[in-house]
């Protein structure tokens, strides 16, 4: 090869990754046309339903004609609360994210990743964009938050999480399980200004920004298309400033099918992942050198990302692995459309009902009477005095002779309602609640005296019905975690220092590849800080404590203080007095084992003197034998001796 021949390659190249780039191009705007058409009629119930919260009920259409009749358009707005009341529920259950550890060994492991999720996520303020998608998915059906890494205000990449607008997101028209588990694609189409587009993409054509063929992405009825050659600012309506300085950015993330080769490591027996020709060539050497290796191929997801605008700007792998860096919430399934909705689909007839039910009572009270008279001229024979005097309290109005025996004058009737109109009126306010399972306990407008145990009984009631919606962001928040894990372990394993709060009170501590490596699963738990969680666990603690209280100690008060109603301030002090005055488990468990050997000691000690003294006095007893034993052999020796003498003595 001669070196004339590169640059031809080189060329080759890059046309054949232009021709790539376009095939790719067709292939994700044929997606996203697909799948932008199948959500349309949603995207206009979703912007009717955020409408809905907040206030404009009436249809441009029946507002025009109330003006017109002179009728108030009255908007009492009964869906907010009900939304409300869903939201601060959640924010009083919120719940945590844990990992638990697949393999021996790593139990020290899932405690440092907790943590580390945990100030992750009180550093990006997670628990307030998932609260906030949650309530986009109780009011139109689906919730969506992004997690990303944020390298622009902090250098080393600070986790980032984003409620995103729910009308940007575009999903796979074929995905029907919840959360979009089955979700093949993902598309997100946000405008900008264009030079926030420009620094996103300083190395593409200005011109080349802008993704004119994703317009309409809101929603007002079926998506148009912008044909090559036609401008924005071709299009009705269109400023040529506006249309100049603002930009539609479309982001797809998909996955696709992906052959690879397994080959088995003869020297460690590990498998090990590689492209099918890499593979091929390993095994072509292995046979050379006599060292056959074991390969097989299988199927697996590979997950990709790109930004379009009128070409492809950006294509590179997804940022969070096997998995979509968006996590998706939705509501009660709409089977035949398959769509999604929420809570205020069912509660905007009612609504409409109770508004339009008002509108005419205040119309017709209007128009009927307010009191007065019905005379004739000649009833009265002052006019002005009469009508001076006829409002005052007990003033006397005169009338003619024979006015009111020949009923020259009347009496206007009051205003009187249609029978049944209140009744038709409550209902509709009524049926507000009843479509959204909401009842008045749960929004704390039960005026009749009620046992508290009642109460919470009829709490609990409505909360089941909203059961399936806190399940959805169980669900999302499982996501969250294993995507939070992977920007973990991948990412963030840098030496950064983080804080984490233990029994032994707060400390910082780095984060280590090798202590955040290995296979863990995610678990959503109550939060120790919500506001139910500890109310529950207090109450529960508190009653039984007069049976406990003989064994309650330091460990036990300061695994029950986090659920405490106390303030954080007291129970981080509290934590930390008690860590001074009160050993660790370990050291414990050592005093324990030390105490019980020393009474080991002690009791082999006091058994081998009792046994030293058994044996001194049987050792005396021993010798005293003895020594009587010789004393009588020697007085036995003796006595013959004694009586030779005693008879010499006599003769």
């Amino acid at each position: 090869m001669t070196d004339t021949d590169a640059p031809a390659l080189d060329g080759e190249a890059v046309d054949q990754a232009g021709l790539d780039r376009e095939a790719l191009l067709r292939r994700l705007r044929g997606w996203y046309r697909t799948d932008r058409e199948a959500s349309a009629k949603w995207r206009e119930d979703a912007r009717e339903d955020f409408d809905f919260v907040a206030g404009r009920q009436w249809s441009t259409e029946d507002e025009a004609v109330l003006r017109q009749q002179g009728r108030p358009p009255v908007t009492f707005n009964r869906i907010l609360p009900v939304i409300k009341a869903v939201a601060g529920s959640e924010v009083n259950s919120r719940q945590d994210i844990q990992y638990l550890p697949r393999e021996i060994g790593d139990a020290a492991k899932n405690e440092l990743l907790t943590e580390a999720s945990r100030y992750l996520a009180d550093e990006a303020e997670a628990e307030d964009e998932e609260s906030d998608a949650f309530v986009d998915c109780a009011i139109c059906g689906m919730g969506w938050v992004e997690m990303r890494l944020d390298y622009e205000t902090n250098p080393d990449g600070a986790y980032v999480e984003d409620r995103i607008n729910a009308l940007e997101m575009i999903w796979d028209a074929a995905a029907r399980k919840r959360n979009l588990a089955d979700a093949r694609r993902l598309f997100r189409a946000k405008t900008m200004d264009r030079a926030e587009a420009e620094a996103l993409f300083p190395d593409v054509d200005p011109a080349l920004l802008d993704a004119a063929w994703a317009e309409d992405r809101d929603g007002d009825g079926e998506h148009r298309e912008i044909q090559p050659g036609e401008r924005r600012i071709d299009r009705p309506g269109q400023d040529a400033d506006a249309s100049s300085s603002r930009v539609t950015i479309v982001e797809c993330q998909w996955w696709e099918r992906a052959r690879v080769a397994v080959v088995i490591d003869p020297a460690t027996g590990e498998p090990q992942e590689m492209e099918p020709k890499q593979a091929a060539i390993l095994t072509r050497r292995a046979e050379m050198l006599g060292m056959p290796v074991k390969v097989f191929h299988r199927m697996k997801r590979v997950y990709r990302r790109a930004f379009l605008g009128a070409v492809v700007l950006d294509e590179g792998p997804a940022p969070a692995g096997d998995q979509f860096s968006y996590a998706c919430l939705t509501g009660d399934r709409d089977h035949n459309k398959g769509t999604w909705f929420g809570i205020v689909r069912p509660m905007r007839d009612p609504q409409r009902f109770a508004n339009k039910w008002l509108s005419q009572t205040l119309d017709m009270l209007n128009r009927q009477s307010k009191g007065g008279w019905i005379m004739e001229k000649g009833a009265v024979p002052d006019q002005r005095a009469f009508e001076a005097s006829i409002a005052k309290p007990g003033a006397v109005s005169w009338v003619s002779d024979g006015a009111l025996m020949s009923a020259r004058m009347k009496e206007k009737p009051l205003p009187v309602l249609p029978s049944g109109h209140w009744q038709l009126m409550e209902f509709a306010i009524g049926s507000i609640r009843d479509t959204s399972g909401v009842n008045l306990e749960l929004l704390g407008q039960k005026q009749n005296d009620q046992a508290g145990v009642l109460e919470y009984q009829r709490k609990q009631a409505a909360m089941t019905i909203l059961a399936t919606l806190f399940d959805s962001l169980r669900r999302a928040r499982k996501h969250i975690g294993r995507v939070r894990l992977f920007f973990i372990q991948s990412y963030l394993s840098d030496g950064r220092l983080i804080r984490i709060v233990g029994d032994e009170g707060a400390k910082v501590v780095p984060l280590i590849r090798d202590r955040t490596m290995g296979d863990f699963d995610v678990v959503i738990d109550d939060a120790p800080a919500s506001p139910n969680q500890q109310q529950i666990v207090w109450q529960t603690f508190t009653s039984v404590l007069p049976i406990i209280k003989d064994m309650i100690t330091p460990q036990v008060l300061l695994e029950i203080l986090p659920y405490s109603p106390f303030p954080a301030s007291f129970v981080a002090k509290m934590r930390d007095l008690l860590a001074q005055d009160s050993d660790t488990p370990e050291q414990a468990q050592k005093a324990l084992a030390v105490q019980s050997a020393v009474a080991k000691i002690q009791d082999m000690t006091a058994g081998a003197n009792l046994k030293n003294a058994k044996a001194g006095r049987e050792q005396a007893l021993t010798h005293q034998d003895h020594a009587s034993a010789a004393m009588q052999l020697a007085q036995l020796l003796t006595a013959p001796e004694a009586a030779a003498q005693a008879a010499e003595s006599a003769a």
